[in-house]
């Protein structure tokens, strides 16, 4: 297989929807394309692998939450060109949404932040327009998820765009 950039056939990866009781669980991208822009977790499928089971996999390396995938929401390709107009990343991304088991968050690497986003937030802090959009697609199912956890369910977590 190519790597990730300049790859020579599309990259499978996957994409997770979290949603915990204070939100919906985001982190700061470590890697191109988007470094450092706020996302959902995610990254490629290996080999042996379900989507179902990456998405899990990802949450848990990336973000130290624990989850359980609902259903599959979107398919969305991630294509990115150069500044000579070759293919620079191709992802064919299958997101999913999932629920948060646990909620307490501990960050993949010492340069990314994780936390979790409440919905009435969602227009006050920056993220790419794909990302604001399939989280406008989910939202109905985000907060019936969220009303569905027991009071206990609070964490110590960055709560972004709270101060």
């Amino acid at each position: 297989m190519s790597g990730r950039r300049y790859p020579t056939n599309p990259i499978l990866g996957v994409g997770a929807i979290v949603v915990g009781p204070e939100g919906v669980l985001m982190g700061t991208r470590d890697k191109d394309p988007a470094k450092g822009q706020l996302s959902i977790p995610g990254g490629i499928v290996e080999l042996g692998e379900t989507q179902e089971e990456a998405a899990v996999r990802e949450v848990l390396e990336e973000t130290g939450v624990t989850c359980e995938v609902l259903r599959f929401v979107t398919t969305a390709d991630l294509i990115s060109h150069d500044s000579s107009g070759r293919v620079e990343y191709h992802f064919v991304l299958n997101h999913y949404l999932c629920r948060a088991i646990t909620s307490e968050t501990t960050p993949e690497s010492p340069e990314t932040k994780v936390g979790w986003l409440h919905p009435d937030l969602l227009d006050t802090v920056e993220m790419p327009p794909r990302i604001r959009n399939l989280l406008m697609g989910v939202m109905e199912d985000i907060l019936r998820i969220m009303n569905s956890y027991d009071g206990d369910g609070s964490s110590q977590d960055t709560n972004w765009g709270k101060s």
